[in-house]
């Protein structure tokens, strides 16, 4: 899961008003040597919450591990860089 995917990532859990940023709990990091592509930063930057991409950018790539709703304390489960963002049916 990329820096950028988790800043736009929130927690719909049933009674959740609060679900951003969610916490990020790396089992297994990967660091990747990207190319700056300024014409996708101008972009991006109007969609970011700052702080939670500070908060996020120490826990670089993350490959295995999971996310933490900041208020119901449910995680979702990130595989292979793929978090897994779906409720159970008594969630929604």
């Amino acid at each position: 899961m990329k820096l950028l995917t988790h800043n736009m990532l929130t927690s719909h859990v049933k009674g959740v008003t609060q679900g951003y940023p969610l916490l990020i709990k790396a089992t297994e990091v990967k660091v990747n040597e990207v190319e700056f592509n300024p014409e996708f930063v101008v972009k991006m930057i109007p969609k970011l919450e700052w702080s939670a991409l500070v908060q996020a950018a120490e826990e670089v790539e993350v490959m295995e591990g999971s996310l933490k709703c900041p208020e119901s304390g449910r995680e979702f489960p990130i595989t292979r860089g793929i978090p897994n963002m779906l409720l159970n049916e008594d969630e929604v």
